[in-house]
């Protein structure tokens, strides 16, 4: 038990300099690199729009729902994945496919964690 022990101690030892400074400490949490909220004209939340993402030009991937509600219901807040930093474009698309908003983030990074964004699209009437 005391050799597990001290194995645990110098891996951690060896592990936590490699992601921070000196007087800095990286904590394990994995953030979120975009938080997106889709809204009609009038503000009110669009909970049935579909958001999907690209992260410098790469292949378009589907947000994640990140709010209040079940898994595969409506959704109040999507996420495009976690610690990906990068040029994102992001584009809500209304459940009927007949209105569409896109926009564009940069989401950069320090020596531990991205540094999370937060975007609001309008659905056009």
């Amino acid at each position: 038990m005391r050799f597990r022990h001290t194995c645990l101690l110098l891996a951690v030892s060896v592990v936590l300099p490699a992601c921070a400074r000196p007087d800095s400490f990286c904590t394990l949490e994995a953030r979120a690199a975009v938080q997106v909220s889709v809204v009609d004209t009038r503000g009110g939340l669009q909970r049935d729009a579909r958001v999907t993402f690209t992260v410098d030009g790469g292949p378009e991937e589907q947000a994640l729902c990140n709010g209040t509600s079940q898994p595969g219901g409506p959704c109040d807040r999507w996420i495009t994945g976690y610690e990906r930093a990068g040029e994102y474009v992001i584009t809500a698309t209304s459940a009927d496919g007949t209105r569409t908003a896109r926009t564009q983030v940069r989401v950069s990074e320090d020596e531990c964690h991205v540094k999370p964004e937060t975007v609001q699209l309008t659905l056009p009437d």
